[in-house]
């Protein structure tokens, strides 16, 4: 059953741009995120993790 008819006209509405936007922030900055902790990690001066001798 059909509500309402849909009618597009080539052009997002202000609420979709502002979703959009949200969501590509969002997804940015995850990444930031992840990279950052990332990069933290290579570079912390813990101590190296040597193979036991058997």
């Amino acid at each position: 059953m059909l509500l309402a008819e849909i009618e597009y006209n080539g052009q997002l509405s202000a609420a979709a741009y502002t979703i959009l936007t949200g969501m590509v922030l969002l997804i940015l900055g995850g990444l930031s995120w992840c990279f950052y902790r990332a990069l933290k990690a290579t570079n912390s001066s813990g101590d190296e993790q040597l193979p036991d001798d058997e």
